[in-house]
């Protein structure tokens, strides 16, 4: 896996180095102090995986994850922060990162995050995930408020979309209802389109304003 580093401080991209050295299936191929670095080496370069910090000069996480977005959408982007604000996290998934990680995570957590979103999951550390669902619980709607949508989940798609609300990779739910990792992918695909949703926090919304599972 190729691995593209954005940060500003030098000490947080020298760490992360250190981490993958050694480790023949992770290789940083690149690093860069803000986005407008990073746009330009992803000109010429190949690149898997990006870890992209937030707050940086001339060009942020942010707006780089949406150019990033645009003209390179096989490129998986990790957001690697020290935020996790309700705020911050929106932001990043909205715009299209596959997963955000805290900077104080270990070895094993950032490696297998990066493995998580290169097969094509998304990733996100428990202290995230919890900040995410606090605020769709706070925002939780009454029952007068449900959506409506025109085609109604089949019930092996909200069998899957329980699973993935539970954090369930895309093998663990394979696994666990007897079908392959593709036919999983296209029950995802299935669910984004019914609900509408961008991304995993907009199933998770979606599930929540309909009451689809008791413990939501």
């Amino acid at each position: 896996m190729k691995i593209l580093i954005v940060d500003d401080h030098r000490l947080i991209r020298d760490a992360i180095q250190s981490y993958m050295e050694g480790d023949l299936e992770y290789e940083v191929v690149g690093e860069a102090s803000h986005g407008q670095e990073a746009i330009k080496f992803l000109e010429e370069n190949e690149v898997d995986v990006v870890l992209m910090d937030i707050n940086m000069p001339i060009m942020d996480g942010l707006q780089c994850t949406k150019e990033i977005g645009k003209r390179w959408p096989q490129i998986k982007v990790i957001t690697l922060s020290m935020m996790s604000d309700n705020q911050h996290i929106k932001q990043m998934m909205g715009a299209g990162a596959s997963g955000y990680v805290l900077k104080n995570c270990s070895e094993r957590e950032l490696k297998n995050a990066i493995k998580t979103v290169y097969e094509g999951d998304t990733y996100y550390s428990s202290e995230v995930t919890e900040v995410v669902m606090s605020n769709l619980m706070r925002n939780k709607p009454t029952k007068t408020s449900h959506m409506v949508v025109d085609m109604p989940l089949t019930e092996r798609e909200k069998e899957v979309l329980e699973l993935i609300i539970k954090e369930f990779s895309n093998q663990e739910i394979a696994d666990k209802l007897f079908i392959s990792p593709r036919t999983v992918d296209a029950h995802k695909r299935n669910l984004l389109e019914k609900t509408g949703s961008k991304n995993i926090a907009g199933l998770v919304m979606y599930a929540i304003n309909n009451q689809l599972f008791e413990d939501l």
